[in-house]
């Protein structure tokens, strides 16, 4: 007999059928999470579910929550644990699915007097599952749609899904998409929870017993492939000492170092995208450490309000052109994404880096003296990297984001004299390394405050060095619990 996966109680509608292999489910979620996206949207969309963890249990129902920053047409498909993709939303006992701005709906929508409704209730098969919601400003075609339920098999609904991809939603001028995944388990005899070959209880936590996880991402460059690229001088080693300092006394359970040529974009994005995300879940905290360049460059999606893309420098960024800076570089837009990704853990974006092009003695500046790359940078702005970002994040409803960067728009980050670390990295291993009691981000960021800044003042005479804080996070963060 078929299982099935999501039942539309009231119309007696199966949403999904029999369990796939193991191949046809990760085909199915690969094409959800890697085919079907867009990295540089306009806009941003959050979908969400009723249970804090995004774990249920068989026979519970799930209520899911979107909300959109522009308005549209709402598209919600799952895949199950057996590979099974199904178009939750619209189907049909709810048909109108346009969503207004900033205007957090509810699926299922509540029961109104004379008409039908539907609940999605948790059956087999159970495992890991993802959830993804597509907003677009224009409506897919009711043909096209119907290519999203109508597969007999696995297959077929995931050739429909990305063929509805390639020919609606790809080609549309303005959309967006997000998607969480979520864990569902069996229950045993008596009722309790229990596993199955394709689950995770969720319980257990093996880096910190029954807490939340913490784990890092330590990046440090000082070299660059691209000889355009100015070269620095103590990247790798900020890297390095933050990643001891978190693991010794910030209680970092699992951690991931990418140094100089190790740091490629690609290397970068699976840490981020799929490493982080295999290691932890909602609860569980992430702190990311930066040390290297950072550059901008002209907008292409008119969400900036200066007028500039802001990005990051990874080992095998390309200076070419444009195109080469767009395709090589790890572009704010694309970052705020993976951190979006991250929705329902705390995370901490931690940035040692330049924010402005100039050629200050002992400045951590992007392109060398001199070269065409060089002069084609703005000499002074406002580099505001994720400042944009984390506000259309917060804005649609995730929380828990925090960023420290270590100068503000226009100013020229440091590396001290000393030749050891960079500035800010210096006092902030200081800090970690000197004491046992609890530090808070607020705490630390305060004390680096006057420590970075009366350093430079001191050692680079006429400049100045001011830390930054955007702190989006609902409780205190501990850099050292």
């Amino acid at each position: 007999m078929n299982h099935m996966k999501m039942l539309l109680v009231l119309g007696a509608i199966a949403l999904c059928q029999a369990s796939a292999n193991s191949q046809e489910t990760r085909q199915a979620r690969g094409v959800l999470v890697e085919e079907v996206r867009n990295e540089h949207p306009d806009f941003l969309v959050r979908v969400d579910v009723d249970q804090p963890d995004r774990t249920y249990q068989a026979g519970e129902e799930m209520r899911v929550s979107v909300v959109s920053a522009r308005a549209g047409y709402l598209y919600l498909l799952y895949c199950d644990a057996g590979g099974n993709v199904t178009c939750l939303f619209p189907n049909a006992f709810g048909q109108d699915n346009r969503i207004a701005a900033q205007q957090p709906i509810t699926i299922p929508r509540p029961s109104q007097p004379g008409q039908s409704s539907f609940r999605l209730k948790i059956g087999a098969p159970f495992g890991p599952e993802l959830l993804k919601a597509i907003v677009s400003e224009s409506p897919m075609e009711e043909a096209a749609l119907a290519r999203l339920m109508t597969g007999s098999n696995a297959a077929e609904r995931v050739a429909g899904v990305r063929g509805v991809y390639a020919e609606e939603v790809k080609a549309a001028t303005n959309w967006a998409e997000h998607h969480v995944e979520i864990t569902t388990l069996a229950t045993n005899e008596a009722g309790e929870p229990g596993t199955t070959a394709n689950s995770d209880s969720r319980v257990s936590n093996p880096s910190t017993g029954n807490g939340p996880r913490r784990v890092g991402v330590f990046i440090g460059i000082s070299q660059y492939a691209d000889e355009r690229i100015k070269d620095l001088t103590v990247c790798e080693n900020d890297a390095r000492t933050i990643a001891q300092a978190m693991r010794q006394q910030g209680q970092i359970g699992q951690g991931w170092v990418l140094l100089n040529e190790v740091a490629t974009r690609q290397n970068i994005e699976q840490v981020l995208r799929q490493k982080v995300i295999a290691a932890t879940r909602p609860g569980d905290s992430v702190v990311i450490y930066w040390s290297g360049h950072g550059s901008r460059c002209a907008d292409d999606g008119g969400d900036e309000k200066d007028g500039f893309d802001e990005y990051l420098v990874p080992y095998d960024g390309r200076l070419s052109n444009l195109d080469s800076i767009r395709q090589s570089m790890i572009m704010d837009d694309t970052f705020g994404r993976w951190i979006q990704e991250m929705d329902g853990r705390r995370v901490v974006v931690i940035l040692d880096m330049c924010h402005s092009a100039g050629q200050a003695a002992g400045a951590k500046s992007f392109a060398l003296p001199g070269s065409e790359s060089a002069t084609n940078q703005p000499a002074s702005g406002e580099f505001d990297f994720l400042d944009g970002e984390f506000a259309r994040i917060k804005d649609i409803g995730q929380r828990d984001t925090a960023l420290l960067a270590s100068s503000a728009a226009s100013q020229v980050s440091f590396e001290r004299k000393e030749h050891d670390l960079s500035a800010m990295t210096y006092f902030l291993a200081k800090q970690l390394q000197a004491g046992s009691t609890p530090l808070t981000l607020t705490d630390s960021f305060a004390q680096l405050k006057r420590d970075v800044t009366e350093y430079v003042e001191r050692q680079f005479p006429g400049v100045t060095q001011t830390p930054v804080l955007i702190d989006n996070l609902s409780e205190p963060f501990f850099l050292r619990p």
